[in-house]
């Protein structure tokens, strides 16, 4: 517990830091290109467009899910995943791409995640309204269950720190660790029911919710469309935080352990 604390007070003593550094980075990304911010939102758009056609039309013939449009419940899903999905791999790689700069600054390593983390946030709210008027052009208006953003956006942001925390370590010092991120997050994207509903299984669905990103899926679904999953789920919760803690000490134990190290990596 020693080691989360003194990350976490690394975190709120830099806060500003964080955010400073974090908006370079978005605004580094796009210096050089003459549509910048456009493709934040263009990219994942087209990609949704693809996903609606093959997924929506070709294999589910157009089909609604319990009544949802597809294209809404795909979409749901689908913004959490983009979050998810560039955030582990950069984060993994975040230390190692960094420490040569940052060695030479008084700036703890363990806040490079953090910063990483919070670039890719930026796109994530956008597309998360984004989310919320194409509900309202289906029928489905902000409720009380919107509010369950409150919750499960800061649980996604703390489990990605989480893992970012722990890979950017491994990844720092043994460079095959970000190939098998990469190859593990091309694989959880099919394995976690994203662009497909899990069939009525009671063992096949108790083994799919044995990844934490189910929890997470589902929830930006029960908040964005009303599918009550949160609530109905509570004991789900419990297990998902339960694997955020481990991952958290285990992440913070590392970095405390080796980061003295992490620039003759390097």
């Amino acid at each position: 517990m020693n080691n989360v604390r003194t990350v976490l007070h690394e975190l709120k003593d830099h806060l500003y830091l964080i955010v400073r550094l974090s908006l370079y980075e978005t605004k580094s990304q796009y210096s050089m290109q003459y549509l910048g911010w456009f493709w934040e939102i263009m990219t994942p758009l087209l990609q949704i467009g693809v996903y609606w056609v093959v997924f929506g039309f070709g294999i589910r013939g157009g089909h609604p899910v319990d009544g949802i449009p597809f294209v809404l419940w795909l979409v749901s899903g689908l913004i959490a995943w983009f979050f998810i999905g560039s955030t582990i791999p950069s984060g993994s790689r975040s230390i190692y791409g960094r420490v040569a700069l940052v060695s030479k600054m008084h700036f703890p390593l363990s806040t490079i995640p953090a910063y990483v983390i919070l670039a890719q946030f930026y796109r994530h709210i956008a597309m998360v309204f984004l989310t919320i008027i194409l509900g309202a052009a289906f029928g489905y208006f902000p409720g009380w269950h919107t509010f369950e953003l409150l919750y499960i956006i800061p649980a996604g942001i703390i489990f990605l720190y989480a893992v970012s925390l722990l890979l950017s370590a491994l990844a720092t010092m043994v460079r095959d660790v970000q190939n098998m991120v990469t190859s593990g997050m091309r694989m959880l994207m099919y394995l976690t029911p994203i662009m497909w509903v899990p069939p009525d299984h009671s063992i096949f669905k108790t083994l799919l919710m044995i990844n934490p990103l189910v929890y997470l899926i589902e929830g930006y679904r029960s908040a964005l469309i009303g599918t009550g999953y949160l609530m109905g789920h509570l004991w789900y919760g419990c297990y998902f935080w339960s694997i955020t803690a481990v991952i958290l000490m285990t992440g913070a134990t590392v970095h405390i352990r080796f980061r003295r190290y992490f620039i003759d990596y390097v």
